[in-house]
């Protein structure tokens, strides 16, 4: 048995280690995003002054702009060549908060006077439009400001300018909350996976599943451990082994085995991508038990495992057919 709890161990590590590596994974966009996730559960950050905004900025969260001053710097936001928002200003205390809101929006602010509120969540200029748009309007307050008024210097004007867009055109911001319950029921999942992992490592002797179940007393585990480490191999590739009494399933993470003479129908399966094309063969082995065991093999090894069982079972019912599914059927309800 130590032979088999040698496998599982090793089994256990590499799945363990795999699913620690997954669970990172998909903790990093919570990671590296934690900051607007967080922001957009706590609701809309209210902004009337300058000290407010850096606030709500610093905390990631959509934020509602108060203020009587709203400017058109004549700067639309297109696509596919049609105009569908519009650059403002957006002044608080001085400060020039460019934003982005549809064509509608807009013009409603525009048109309208006293205090107004435009709401959105704020954005890096990390686009060519936005990149190209900031500069624009920049270098015609610079020519406005500085050049031809001589009110204040181009440093001084660049100042004037927040370094992140309001962007309400794509509306209040991300609904983070689908993508986060989505993420936490996937890392839930790979969590019992990776639990799972650390058990094989820990109590091996309780995951040498035989006949696909758990094993408790089979009275010939010492002699299928002796045989699966010593041989000899009837037939052995990567994922399968077939030693005089056992069949050894190794694919993946699993482990399992099964007496080579309990096997009562073999029958091969094309296998079809899409329903349609036929990309290969296979080779079903069924036990007395529903068991069953789906191999991936070649012509040449299907023949081999096919003689192996034939000659451990002479009862072996070769080949798929109504007959041959109806005569297992007597068999397993025996």
């Amino acid at each position: 048995m130590n032979e088999f709890k040698k496998i599982i161990r090793k089994k256990g590590i590499s799945k363990t280690i795999t699913y620690a590596i997954l669970i990172l994974i998909m903790l990093l966009p919570l990671i590296i995003l934690h900051k607007p996730i967080i922001g957009s559960f706590q609701g809309t950050c209210v902004a009337t002054n300058y000290k407010e905004l850096q606030k709500c900025q610093k905390a990631g969260r959509p934020t509602k702009i108060k203020t009587t001053n709203i400017y058109d710097v004549a700067y639309n936001y297109v696509v596919d060549n049609k105009v569908v928002g519009k650059f403002l200003d957006v002044d608080l205390e001085g400060h020039v908060i460019l934003t982005l809101a549809d064509i509608t929006t807009a013009d409603e602010l525009l048109n309208q006077t006293g205090e107004r509120e435009i709401s959105g969540h704020f954005t890096k200029f990390h686009s060519k439009v936005f990149k190209d748009a900031r500069n624009k309007i920049e270098n015609d307050y610079i020519e406005r400001f500085t050049v031809t008024s001589g009110t204040i210097t181009k440093e001084q004007t660049k100042g004037m300018f927040f370094p992140y867009l309001l962007n309400q055109y794509d509306g209040e911001g991300f609904p983070y909350i689908i993508p986060v319950i989505i993420i936490g029921i996937i890392i839930i999942l790979l969590l019992f996976k990776l639990i799972e992992g650390i058990k094989m490592i820990i109590k091996p002797e309780r995951l040498i599943l035989y006949k696909r179940k758990m094993m408790k007393n089979d009275e010939n585990i010492e002699k299928a451990s002796f045989e699966l480490q010593n041989g000899p191999y009837l037939f052995q590739n990567k994922n399968i082994k077939i030693t005089n009494n056992y069949i050894f399933d190794m694919k993946g993470f699993r482990f399992t085995y099964h007496k080579v003479n309990e096997v009562f129908w073999a029958y091969e399966q094309k296998i079809k991508h899409y329903g349609l094309v036929e990309t290969g063969t296979q080779l079903i082995i069924k036990f007395k038990d529903k068991t069953t065991y789906v191999l991936a093999l070649n012509l040449t090894e299907r023949k081999k495992v096919m003689e192996i069982l034939r000659v451990k079972n002479p009862k072996l019912i070769k080949g798929y057919s109504q007959e041959a599914e109806e005569q297992f059927k007597k068999i397993t309800n025996k």
